[in-house]
């Protein structure tokens, strides 16, 4: 009797050790992440085309997310938000702008208020247009009138500036990369001033903060002669009086003659994680992802590289590019999202991939969305709360039909083996 209690209580230890290595190994790194919830509508749009999304985690561990779509019947701006790590979110809030609103971008500065930017149009006219939200309303005004079109803006903010970055032709026949800033509280926006005036169409622009404050752009320059298109980069040194570029790198110099759709993060260590698609030669629309990283203080010699596995041929029902988002986690581990087909797929589905080691190595291509003989799926946006990983993508549906699908990954678990001890 004596040996099966003794039996019995090891037992129960065992697994009372096994629990508690269970919990404190949710937030390890190297541990085998089982999967991703099922993706849940958050836009809950009806029959109307919501589009664009983009997300964000706070430090507080709660999720925003706006989009665009014409539920009212014209584009406007929505919101929602989660406060238990997207399991859940908010109703859709409503934020009336004019005719045409579309291509928006947000972000939180550090005392969690938030500031969108997007493009705006009237049947005379284009804006681009800010806001501040405080809770239940939208602070809402006009940077930048013109009768050019305007493309794309991209927002961040420091502790003592807003910025703002997007693709007018305000003075040439081609789209150039234009800039503004002002100061965080209140104030006047500067007058937009050209990053860089190549002679060629630039456009695609992302916008990303170091551990200065100061700013890291990439986007996807059309050259002309011979046509291609490349990866750009720019970095900013944000001063008190004014904000000063450096000379802008291409990336893509080595690389196949079209690339594009860039994004970039840096991280609290300084170094810039850039994610894009690249064609491949002879095969119509389809792309490979590649990954470009480097130290702030160093731009010599940056060599992108391929993720492998990530080739996907895309059904042009939504974006015509592989459309990429990178994030960073908590141990600066790299998270990338794009879109496209592969393998037995009938249609676009939002793939992930990660490296643990600054693109040395990746995880192997999992699709994120599921898999659907009718709709694609694209323009991902992905971000990390330092465990869970929160993507959005627009989900194409019946004719103009879109809506915003959400998933987050579910917690890391380690399982120890189970040792027992005969004390007989």
């Amino acid at each position: 009797m004596r040996r099966i209690l003794c039996l019995t209580l090891a037992i129960v230890s065992s697994c009372i050790v096994i629990l508690a290595a269970t919990v404190l190994a949710q937030a390890s790194s190297s541990a085998l992440r089982l999967g991703w919830m099922i993706p849940q509508d958050v836009s809950q749009s009806g029959v109307a085309a919501s589009r664009g999304p983009y997300i964000v985690a706070d430090g507080s561990g709660y999720l925003h997310l706006i989009w665009m779509d014409d539920r009212t019947g014209q584009g406007d701006l929505y919101y929602a938000r989660s406060e238990d790590r997207g399991n859940t979110w908010s109703n859709a809030e409503h934020v009336d702008t004019t005719l045409a609103s579309q291509q928006g971008s947000f972000v939180l500065d550090i005392t969690g208020t938030i500031h969108a930017c997007w493009r705006d149009q009237d049947p005379n006219q284009f804006y681009l247009k800010y806001a501040q939200r405080t809770p239940g309303t939208w602070l809402q005004e006009t940077i930048v009138p013109t009768t050019s079109d305007i493309q794309e803006p991209s927002i961040a903010s420091t502790a003592d500036y807003l910025h703002v970055v997007w693709s007018n032709k305000l003075k040439t026949k081609y789209y150039n990369l234009y800039y503004t800033r002002r100061p965080t509280g209140d104030g006047e926006w500067d007058n937009p001033t050209v990053i860089t005036d190549t002679g060629s169409a630039s456009l695609h622009a992302r916008v990303a903060l170091d551990g200065s404050d100061n700013l890291h752009v990439v986007w996807q320059e059309y050259i002309d002669i011979p046509p291609s298109t490349e990866i750009m980069y720019i970095s900013g040194t944000v001063d008190t009086g004014q904000t000063t570029w450096s000379a802008p790198i291409t990336l893509t110099a080595d690389l196949s003659p079209d690339a594009t759709s860039p994004h970039v993060v840096v991280g609290d260590d300084y170094i810039v994680h850039i994610a894009f698609g690249v064609d491949v030669a002879g095969q119509p629309y389809t792309h490979d992802l590649y990954y470009a990283t480097f130290p702030v203080s160093n731009t010599e010699n940056i060599l992108p590289t391929v993720i492998p596995g990530s080739r996907v041929f895309v059904s042009r029902e939504l974006p015509t590019y592989a459309s990429p988002s990178v994030a960073l986690d908590g141990s600066d581990n790299v998270h990338v999202v794009w879109n496209g087909i592969r393998g037995t797929d009938s249609s676009d589905r939002i793939y992930y991939a990660m490296s643990e080691d600054q693109g040395a190595s990746w995880s192997q291509p999992m699709a994120i969305s599921p898999p659907n003989d009718e709709w694609a799926d694209g323009f991902a946006t992905i971000a990390t709360d330092g465990t869970l990983i929160h993507i959005a993508w627009q989900q194409k549906e019946l004719a103009d039909d879109n809506d915003i699908y959400y998933v987050h990954s579910l917690p890391i678990i380690t399982y120890y083996p189970l040792a027992l001890k005969d004390y007989s």
